[in-house]
């Protein structure tokens, strides 16, 4: 007998039985364990069918019955039992899952909510424990909620369906539930005392075509009437009693579940029944590992787009600020050639009286050379920041495009189950965030501020550059007193030069001097500015992407952590899948 447990008596299990128990329990300790490195996203349902599965290994053969209400499970048990032990009626009379177990006496107490336990001395009830279970299609939800939740412990499934409205599409949606646990479903068709042969066999071809198409293969059928079985034990006469058990055709059903499903059957299906749950537990992760992969690998690709437009940012403004320069450029040797058109002009020898009127000769040259040089860099160099200008706000805009399309997960409708928890949100909330913050810059971007800022620090730097006060003078008016001055200064020493020496056969030396001078001079100052424009817009442009990434990182973070996880998790899963269908082949 089995009464203390057929797996709490190891000496009933042979050497090999006990050593494909020992490698379940360990495959399903471990993926327990695995399940619990999803954190709040493993749901918390599916840790305790596992852990009710890992306490079910010790307990004794478990058959669960299962069918609608009114569909005579009640009276189907009570026949199976030899006595009255459950109620019957026409409306839901089982309000919880109820155990039943072998007892000296009848005893009755709820364990928990829900979970009623009952003892009985019923002789079949020493081999195995039977379970009842509210109907698939009770009026109170709950009822069906608590059957649901109960079916992973089953080793075996007795189905019980009725002949007055068989596999009913509730039957149906149960069955496909049962089915993805991989359990074994034997039906029992119930009340067949009401039909003719001909209906009794039309019904039966019903049930195999149906679960055949539903299961994936015929499982065994009996035909029984549980009324009649009752009503045979307390018959007045043997030969009522024989006539009523035989039309009854229970004793086919008492032999499967008594004999057909001997100690190695039972070991069997006792060990299949854990592999199962393990297999679709594992089967359901997997999924959505993989989903959360996918997803992962489309967040990547997203921060590689970001990337690249960062890379295009800082491109773009290589390119363009050379291009820039090159108008700058421009701008200074149209500045210089006039400065050597002026000096031909008026270092000359007819041209004596004027250069020896130094204040006239300053003017002169500030009219016809300088002009209105400062005004043509400063709209250079503000052209240039305020395209630099535009391209960082078209950077943060370009972020949060990308950003935005990530916002919803775009396999939520995937995952499986009650899977989903923190990744999700924190994944969503990450992504919102960064969104924000971008969305929050381009609203308050001020490009005229952020123009006079960048404009003030070019002209600091040229200042210090030439070690030089900046004052409140404009860049180009900078540039223009840094580069001219000497220039001026040299048309005073000019005419002093040429009034005490007589400078007749100076006066080309002096052209010559003046055009090197002033090409010296717009040297320095268009690599003054060119140095300047590009150290600033070097820090400018580090700064933006420092910017962009910085405000990414927690999400580029939380993605590569993430990768890192759920890759571990898909090879351990896997792994445990691996073994999983090593052991069901030996079970087999």
């Amino acid at each position: 007998m089995f009464a203390q447990g057929l797996f709490k008596r190891k000496q009933l299990l042979s050497e090999r039985q006990s050593g494909l128990l020992d490698e379940l329990r360990a495959l399903l300790e471990r993926l327990l364990v695995t399940l619990e490195r999803f954190g709040n996203d493993a749901a918390p349902a599916d840790i305790q069918t596992l852990k009710d599965v890992l306490a079910n290994l010790d307990e004794l053969f478990l058959i669960v019955i299962a069918g609608e209400f009114n569909s005579g499970k009640s009276s189907f048990m009570n026949a199976l039992l030899g006595d009255h032990v459950l109620p019957e009626g026409v409306t839901p009379t089982t309000d919880a899952i109820t155990l039943l177990r072998y007892g000296d006496e009848a005893h009755s107490e709820i364990k928990t909510p829900g979970l009623r336990e009952h003892s009985y001395p019923a002789d079949i009830l020493r081999q195995l424990v039977i379970v009842d279970t509210p109907g698939t299609n009770a009026i109170v939800r709950e009822h069906e909620r608590l059957t649901k939740s109960f079916v992973p412990r089953a080793d075996l499934v007795l189905f019980t369906t009725s002949a007055d409205r068989p596999f009913t599409e509730s039957e149906r949606a149960f069955l496909n539930l049962i089915k993805e646990w991989g359990k074994k479903i034997v039906f029992v068709l119930n009340k067949i005392d009401i039909l003719s042969p001909d209906e009794l066999e039309q019904v039966l071809s019903f049930i195999r075509e149906n679960s055949r198409d539903l299961l994936g293969s015929t499982p065994d059928i009996f035909p029984v009437s549980a009324r009649q079985a009752i009503r045979a034990r307390s018959a007045d006469t043997p030969e009522l009693s024989a006539e009523l058990r035989a039309a009854s055709r229970f004793d086919a059903i008492e032999r499967y579940v008594v004999e057909t499903l001997d100690e190695e059957t039972r070991v069997q299906l006792k060990l299949l029944s854990p592999l199962g749950v393990a297999e679709k537990t594992v089967a359901t992760y997997l999924g959505a590992v993989n989903t959360r992969l996918e997803t992962l690998r489309e967040d990547f690709a997203t921060l590689d787009n970001i990337e690249q437009q960062l890379g295009l940012f800082r491109d773009d403004l290589s390119n363009d600020v050379q291009y820039h320069m090159g108008e700058i450029d421009t701008v200074l040797r149209d500045f210089e050639l006039r400065g050597q058109r002026f000096f031909d002009e008026h270092i000359r020898i007819m041209n004596l009286p004027a250069l020896m009127q130094s204040d006239k000769m300053k003017q002169d040259f500030q009219e016809e050379v300088v002009g209105d040089l400062a005004s043509e860099i400063d709209k250079r160099v503000s052209r240039l920041i305020d395209w630099m200008v535009e391209k960082d706000l078209r950077l943060w805009q370009s972020t949060v495009d990308y950003i935005n399309r990530r916002r919803a997960t775009p396999h939520a409708d995937k995952l499986i189950g009650q899977i989903g928890g923190s990744f999700d949100y924190n994944r969503g909330t990450l992504i919102d965030t960064i969104g924000q913050t971008a969305t929050k810059v381009v609203a308050t971007y001020d490009k005229k501020a952020e123009a006079d800022q960048l404009i003030e620090e070019v002209r600091a730097s040229i200042a210090a550059t030439a070690i030089a006060e900046a004052g409140a003078v404009g860049l180009g008016a900078l540039l223009v007193t840094l580069a001219s001055t000497a220039l001026l200064d040299f048309t005073g020493i000019l005419a002093a030069t040429l009034v005490a020496l007589g400078g007749f056969t100076l006066l080309p030396a002096k052209r010559r001097q003046a055009k090197q001078l002033l090409h010296e001079k717009v040297e320095v100052m268009r690599s003054d500015l060119r140095q300047s424009v590009e150290r600033q817009f070097g820090r400018e442009v580090d700064g933006s992407l420092g910017r962009v990434r910085e405000a990414i990182s927690p999400y580029t973070r939380f993605v590569r952590a993430q990768r890192t996880q759920f890759t571990d998790l898909q090879g351990g899963l896997a792994e445990i899948d691996s073994q999983l269908k090593r052991l069901r082949g030996e079970i087999a």
